[in-house]
């Protein structure tokens, strides 16, 4: 990597834009949806999760070199079905998790296969995924996309050196609890004076 992609990428690391969150509405689409091949039409539910590929592109940074590995981070906000009594403020919260909806793998792999050639080449480059569903009136899908290297950094960035920092915490462990007693050596001499005293006039 030259200079200048290194300064380039330093300053985006630094500008927080890899913090970047994109919020796609509508409800999450599954990915085992029928369809018929033989008249080559799809259900309508696959041309409105492809019509966000060129937001995609204008929003985050693509990999397309296989070999760099990405991280993602994506939330789903379902509708709950109509057998779940939640309460209104329940849902509200968002904060309710979506159990009676779609297995959570349905919706993840509906949404790597969005990313599929419009952010990156291959499956294999997503080495971490933190993902989500929760019951919502706003069925959406809310996610951040960034390079590994990014994605450690962000978790490093409040601490100039984790590694060393948790090393000293942990010399501090094995430190002793005794206090220091830095006079000791003084009132040695002291009791030592005393004994001489003691033993000179008993003699």
């Amino acid at each position: 990597m030259g200079l200048k992609q290194i300064i380039r990428q330093q300053k985006i690391l630094e500008s927080g834009a890899v913090e970047a969150m994109l919020e796609l509405p509508g409800e999450p689409m599954i990915y085992s949806i029928k369809y018929s091949i033989g008249n080559r039409s799809h259900h309508a539910q696959y041309f409105r999760n492809a019509k966000w590929k060129s937001l995609l592109k204008c929003f985050f940074r693509a990999f397309m070199k296989t070999e760099v590995p990405v991280v993602l981070n994506v939330t789903f906000y379902l509708t709950p079905p109509e057998k779940e009594k939640i309460s209104a403020r329940e849902l509200k919260s968002e904060k309710r998790p979506a159990v009676r909806s779609f297995e959570l793998c349905e919706y993840l792999l509906s949404f790597l296969e969005l990313l599929m050639h419009v952010l990156i080449n291959s499956y294999r480059q997503v080495v971490k995924i933190e993902t989500a569903k929760f019951y919502s009136a706003n069925p959406r899908t809310v996610f951040k996309f960034m390079r590994y290297e990014e994605h450690v950094y962000l978790q490093n960035k409040d601490t100039n050196n984790s590694q060393g920092q948790a090393s000293d915490k942990a010399r501090q462990v094995r430190k002793s609890v005794q206090p220091k007693q830095p006079e000791h050596g003084r009132v040695k001499k002291v009791r030592n004076k005393a004994v001489e005293r003691c033993e000179a006039t008993t003699n």
